[in-house]
């Protein structure tokens, strides 16, 4: 399984040769974060020059969203905001990527491997972990950009200042307690605020596009990125006054809240071998954060 990866800034992740197996192209990528048991990952892409790939088959099902430049899936032209997702073992159109473009990339269930025949590629993995032989489904392709944002579908009225685009979710469910996979943008308006703290019985993960966005975990800025275990809390939220925030969002089944308020996190002790009046504050059962991420106001944790 993925561990717990909150908060880490894509910038301080080193650039690895992209995993795009079948294409021609120089192509980079950073790991947001990495399944070692399945070959599930997060990925962040850039274009160093054109790149082409034939029609073909991936391993793992498999989402791009497109943050900057243009790409071409079959004779369908893609653009900024643009997203589309192949299920592991459907038919992918052939792909071009022109030069300087920056894109998302995750797979589920299967590393990267790609082929151009169904005869000849390896067994690709199932939602069970077992060799699939079911019809995979189909291609999703969507332009957010001609998307309006939506009422928070998830908590109704209590929510309907954060606002939301879907991009994907699965339309057949794996049983009562999967609701399948969701993807969506997610836009919190300047000034925005919840002062409740929130766990779910899913996965949830976060790309920080635009603006930022505080918590008790730090700050989402611009290519900060999160992929939280279902029920780990998080709150307190308050986002940026002059554009709010925007971020990719996915989870592995539909988003419930439950709700803690009141909320306290006390650390007490004794000293043993120290002066807590004269020695600098400390902390403890804080996540690391990456350096990036900005110094900690340890007076106001």
């Amino acid at each position: 399984m993925r561990p717990h990866v909150e908060l880490i800034q894509e910038a301080d992740l080193c650039w690895h040769p992209a995993e795009l197996f079948g294409g021609e192209g120089r192509v980079r990528q950073r790991n947001l974060s990495y399944d070692e048991e399945d070959g599930s990952a997060s990925t962040r892409l850039i274009f160093d020059s054109a790149w082409h790939r034939p029609a073909g088959f991936h391993n793992a099902d498999v989402e791009w969203y497109v943050m900057d430049g243009q790409m071409k899936l079959g004779d369908r032209l893609l653009g900024k905001g643009a997203y589309f997702r192949a299920p592991a073992g459907l038919s992918v159109p052939e792909m071009s990527v022109q030069e300087g473009t920056e894109i998302l990339i995750f797979r589920e269930y299967g590393d990267w491997g790609f082929s151009k025949s169904a005869k000849n590629r390896d067994g690709f993995v199932s939602r069970g972990g077992n060799t699939a032989s079911a019809e995979p489904g189909e291609l999703t392709v969507v332009d957010s950009s001609r998307m309006e944002w939506m009422p928070n579908v998830y908590e109704g009225d209590t929510q309907r200042f954060l606002k939301l685009k879907l991009l994907y979710h699965d339309p057949a469910p794996a049983d009562d307690n999967n609701k399948g996979f969701v993807t969506m943008l997610a836009w919190a308006p300047p000034g925005w605020s919840d002062n409740r703290l929130v766990h779910h019985p899913v996965f949830e993960e976060a790309y920080s596009l635009d603006g930022d966005l505080v918590y008790n975990f730090g700050t989402l800025d611009p290519g900060t990125y999160f992929f939280r275990p279902a029920m780990v809390k998080h709150g307190h939220f308050v986002s940026g006054e002059e554009r709010g925030w925007t971020g990719f969002f996915r989870l592995d089944g539909s988003l419930i809240n439950w709700i803690t308020i009141n909320e306290r996190v006390i650390v007490e002790g004794d000293a043993v071998n120290y002066d807590p009046e004269t020695q600098a504050p400390v902390m403890a059962g804080i996540p690391v954060r990456s350096r990036s991420s900005g110094n900690w106001d340890l007076d106001g944790q």
